[in-house]
């Protein structure tokens, strides 16, 4: 009788230990989708030129014009708005010479038509006044991934607070223009003459597809 007592003693504790291990494993309901949980921020930023002069006149190096050149070619890639010229209120031959420099090279690539305003800013006396450029643009800003907690520590079998933030950083690392992520793409207009060769080929029950040159093929059958 007492070897039965004892077995039954047993028994009933691994039941208890089994019960508490399966209230520990309560389930959950699944966490929001991982856009949802990181979503990529998108900010405005301000892309900054400066363009110094001489009293005497503008002289820009080779190396200096392809800046300008290229800080021009990425305001018409990117800039959202128009292009601010800013000059300073002691106008002088240089300055002058600046503006038609920049107007000139945004006629080269293309911009002759694109909007700029223009203004003045206050200068101390013997002080630098360069001629700023600058526009608005649209950035993709990566979060910060720093993990606070254990990533092993999942109770309830979900994922841990943070999961799937690396790969929403470097998706935003990789977006070069970010109003891809506000806006879709406008659709180009319809190709009226390819729609009525699908169409004749669709009623006279041919195949409408497009034909294909021949290729290469590769098959993993042997």
């Amino acid at each position: 009788m007492a070897k039965n007592l004892n077995k039954f003693k047993i028994f009933f504790g691994c039941s208890v230990v089994a019960l508490s291990f399966a209230a520990c494993a309560t389930p959950e309901k699944s966490g929001p989708p991982l856009f949802l949980k990181n979503p990529i921020q998108v900010t405005e930023s301000i892309e900054r030129l400066e363009l110094y002069s001489r009293p005497d006149g503008m002289s820009l190096s080779a190396r200096d014009q392809d800046a300008v050149g290229e800080f021009l070619s990425e305001y018409a890639r990117f800039g959202d708005g128009p292009l601010y010229m800013n000059m300073p209120n002691r106008m002088n031959p240089g300055v002058s010479q600046t503006q038609n420099l920049v107007q000139g090279m945004m006629g080269q690539i293309g911009l002759g038509g694109a909007p700029m305003q223009q203004g003045q800013y206050q200068v101390a006396h013997n002080m630098p006044a360069p001629v700023i450029l600058s526009y608005r643009r649209l950035k993709s800003v990566p979060r910060d991934c720093s993990i606070t907690e254990s990533i092993s520590g999942t109770y309830t079998n979900q994922t841990y607070g943070n999961f799937g933030c690396s790969a929403s950083a470097n998706l935003a690392a990789m977006i070069e223009d970010p109003r891809q992520l506000i806006r879709p793409y406008g659709l180009a207009p319809s190709d009226m003459r390819r729609r009525m060769t699908v169409y004749d080929k669709y009623i006279k029950g041919e195949n409408p597809a497009a034909d294909q040159p021949e290729r290469q093929e590769v098959s993993s059958e042997e």
